[in-house]
């Protein structure tokens, strides 16, 4: 796993540094370049998976594109090597505090990395993340209607897919790791521009140690950490230090912004302001054009890919305007609801919002979207250290702008993930200030609000990731920790046993929300979450038995119960024989949020549709 990582890492940095030099826009700092450079490489490669996706060649076209990134490395890694190495040289020496602070990162990094290796739990990765990706290997490129997540899945989903394509579920997580770590890397680079080594450290530092942040490194399977990469390197491209864009820089700059714009519906957002940012400073329309038509090629693709497959680009969310003669409202609905779109907000609530406090619903952050008070708290002295400079112009204006329109859009504080290397330079520059300033005890102060938030932020670190540390050494077994962390991995195993092994063809209804772990062809039948099963349209007992026949479904596991909105029909079904009991089993399962750690026992039922000739039914279990 670590030497396909390596493999990767430097394909999509050769490729990207030599993309650079062809735009002649190489940077004087290294990890500049080495940010910048990978994340033009993976890019590249977001858009070669999603045109590789259409050839139905998935495993083919992903080794493909790995190899194909490596031809530029006879003339870029010499290069790159030179340049690191004179990076290393001119670095030294450093201070005590700042080796301190240097390998607090690398320990971080490595805890981090470890985590991201266990077995996988995260709920929404369970549900969409990395199960959507793996029914199209198993299954082929097509839409996944009865998943009405999957079409959320952006291009850097596609990161997932190839990691699962290559080398399995490690490889894929150790690409969301890699996202992680030049994240990290975008929030140094934005610092050392504007602050001494010492304290753009302590930032990087505290990035790693951000509850939300460790999160997305590990257990959460989702690759929204990619946008914070992203965004990162797009500000640090519009902010540069040239005094005009050329051609180059601003089909860059538009690349990048793309890359944030094709990975989340939101980040589309994210990249009108990095546009505008850009069209602001720069002020030619013609370089703005540029920017747009760089961005479209870069981050149109799963947009593209929802138009053909459903008639809307961001479907399910303009269904009902689009295409209303095929609107699910149960799936539309909770869909909705879970993105907060429909929720009612305050522009008092925008504030605390802004500065990563408080969702726009105005309830306290849960664990898994805390970004901790810090940019809160030094809010005062970022806004006295305010100049009227690209660099400040730049970052501010993404920062508030692209915010208040996720406040607008949604409001799920964890949406604002992207902007966090961006609002972590600006608190660096206000620290800084104090000290320039000879505030002393405001920055003592201020200083000191860091360190304990890095303090506590390792504190909940370490608890967090070491069941996932001990079962990714393979202290704990894998079986045990998946039984005990993953949400409804039991009935998952329930289900794979029960029906993996009968002779009967057919397909499994299951109404279960984590379903990376079935082992057996099912159809997701909650009307929630499918967009396949609308209640206004399968009513009657007759209208499920058409929908079984329709989709091969053999089996029925309910679990204990089934969703309200088609109970009747089915529980009829069963009076009726035509779906009989096959198997029982008694399981535990999560009772409400699986950080809370409450189980509960639960009965699985699986039933056989009897189908209409009346064929023998095997033995139940």
């Amino acid at each position: 796993m670590l030497a396909g990582l390596v493999v990767f890492l430097l394909g999509q940095l050769i490729q990207g540094s030599w993309v650079l030099r062809k735009l002649h826009l190489e940077f004087e700092s290294f990890p500049e370049h080495f940010l910048v450079s990978a994340c033009t490489g993976v890019i590249l490669t977001e858009i070669g998976v999603a045109l590789g996706e259409w050839t139905q060649h998935i495993r083919t076209a992903g080794l493909l594109i790995v190899l194909l990134s490596w031809l530029p490395a006879w003339f870029e890694l010499p290069n790159l090597l030179r340049r690191a190495k004179s990076f290393v040289q001119r670095s030294f020496p450093f201070s005590s505090a700042e080796c301190v602070a240097l390998w607090s990162i690398g320990a971080a990094l490595l805890l981090e990395l470890m985590a991201s290796l266990a077995p996988l739990t995260g709920s929404d990765a369970l549900n969409y993340h990395f199960a959507a990706q793996k029914l199209i290997l198993e299954q082929g490129f097509h839409p996944i209607f009865f998943i009405t997540n999957s079409f959320l899945c952006g291009q850097s989903h596609l990161l997932i897919l190839l990691g699962l394509a290559l080398g399995g579920e490690s490889l894929a997580m150790s690409f969301l790791f890699l996202g992680g770590a030049l994240a990290t890397l975008a929030v140094a680079c934005l610092s050392a521009r504007w602050v001494p080594r010492f304290y753009a450290l302590g930032f990087t530092l505290l990035f790693l140690l951000t509850p939300l942040v460790f999160w997305q490194f590990s257990s959460s399977g989702s690759p929204d950490i990619w946008m914070a990469t992203f965004t990162g390197a797009a500000v640090l491209v519009i902010a540069s230090r040239r005094e005009d864009a050329d051609s180059h820089h601003a089909f860059l700059a538009g690349f990048l912004a793309g890359g944030v714009a094709g990975a989340k519906y939101t980040g589309c957002v994210i990249a009108a302001a990095l546009g505008v940012a850009f069209i602001a400073e720069y002020r030619s329309a013609i370089k703005g054009l540029l920017f747009f038509l760089a961005a479209l090629f870069s981050g149109i693709w799963p947009f593209l890919r929802n138009l053909i497959w459903t008639g809307d680009p961001v479907f399910p969310t303009l269904a009902s305007r689009l295409i209303p003669e095929r609107v699910n409202p149960y799936a539309l609905g909770d869909f909705l609801n879970g993105t907060r779109v429909a929720s009612s907000h305050t522009p008092f609530q925008a504030i605390p919002f802004l500065f990563f406090s408080m969702g726009r619903t105005g309830a306290a952050p849960g664990f898994w979207e805390f970004f901790g008070p810090i940019v809160f708290a030094i809010a005062p002295l970022m806004f006295l250290a305010w100049r009227n400079t690209r660099e400040w112009r730049v970052r501010t204006f993404v920062w508030l702008s692209a915010g208040l329109g996720i406040f607008l859009a949604s409001g799920l504080l964890r949406y604002l993930l992207p902007l966090l290397p961006v609002a972590f330079s600006c608190a660096a520059a206000g620290v800084y200030y104090a000290r320039q300033k000879g505030w002393i005890q405001v920055h003592r102060l201020a200083t000191l609000s860091v360190l304990l938030s890095c303090l506590i932020g390792a504190s909940g670190l370490a608890l967090y990731m070491s069941p996932a540390i001990l079962a990714a050494t393979g202290i704990e077994d894998r079986q045990h920790y998946l039984r005990e962390r993953a949400p409804e991995y039991q009935v998952s195993e329930a289900v794979n046993q029960a029906v993996g092994s009968t002779p009967i063809a057919g397909k499994t209804l299951v109404f279960l929300r984590h379903l990376y772990y079935l082992r057996v062809p099912f159809i997701l039948g909650n009307p929630s979450q499918s967009w396949q099963v609308n209640p206004d349209s399968i009513k009657t007992p007759a209208d499920w038995q058409a929908f079984f026949h329709d989709q091969h479904i053999a089996y029925v596991v309910r679990s204990p119960s089934y969703p309200q909105t088609i109970a009747a029909p089915l529980e009829q079904l069963e009076k009726d024989g035509k779906l009989v009991p096959y198997a029982k089993s008694e399981v535990q399962n999560f009772q409400g949020m699986r950080i809370a750690g409450t189980r509960e026992a639960v009965t699985v039922i699986i039933l056989r549709v009897v189908p209409d000739d009346s064929e023998p039914l095997p033995q139940g279990k």
